[in-house]
């Protein structure tokens, strides 16, 4: 087992640790925030709000929308530091897996990826696959997630990454909609 490997077990062990038995239900609304990190330097550490709901617990439908706060970088030929941020506005599908007390994601975003160099800014078409973990633990819904952005080079003055692995932790609070009754 590698040592990335090993710190992402230490780091959900707490959760799974802490699992809720999920009821049967016709829908759970989960309304909440995500914080983020993307390894390409124009993603960076990012912040964001969360939407969306679980169709008895099989199917998952959300919005999520994200700012990522980038970093300075130096292209070749540049003065001074380059400054890129990024705004992601996407709906996301997903299927819940049932394991045991959690729901194992995997899903794709769709939306658009909004870049952003000084006063220039350009929107392109973003793809993200990933795969989340949806962990009850004393009331909220903790999801950590890994997710691939995939959108088309942006026209900006200065060429940035465009795609790339992004982590996240989703912290939402569960709604229930309905109950099935047997």
């Amino acid at each position: 087992m590698t040592p990335f490997a090993r710190r992402v077990l230490l780091c959900l062990a707490p959760c799974i640790a802490g699992t809720t038995p999920a009821a049967a239900q016709m829908g759970e609304l989960q309304l909440g925030g995500i914080v983020s990190y993307g390894a390409p330097r124009s993603f960076g550490e990012g912040a964001g709000l969360v939407a969306g709901i679980g169709l008895a617990r099989l199917v998952y439908v959300g919005t999520r929308w994200v700012y990522q706060a980038g970093s300075g970088e130096r292209p070749d030929g540049a003065q001074i530091d380059i400054a890129t941020h990024t705004q992601r506005f996407t709906a996301d599908f997903g299927i819940m897996l049932p394991v045991q007390g959690l729901e194992i994601v995997p899903g794709v975003g769709l939306g658009a990826l909004r870049f952003t160099q000084g006063t220039t800014h350009d929107a392109e078409l973003l793809i993200a696959p990933g795969l989340a973990v949806h962990v009850h633990v004393a009331g909220i819904v903790a999801i950590p997630e890994l997710e691939y952005l995939w959108a088309n080079p942006p026209r900006l003055p200065w060429a940035v990454s465009n795609r790339g692995l992004v982590a996240g932790l989703r912290v939402v609070i569960p709604i229930e909609l309905r109950r099935i009754r047997y």
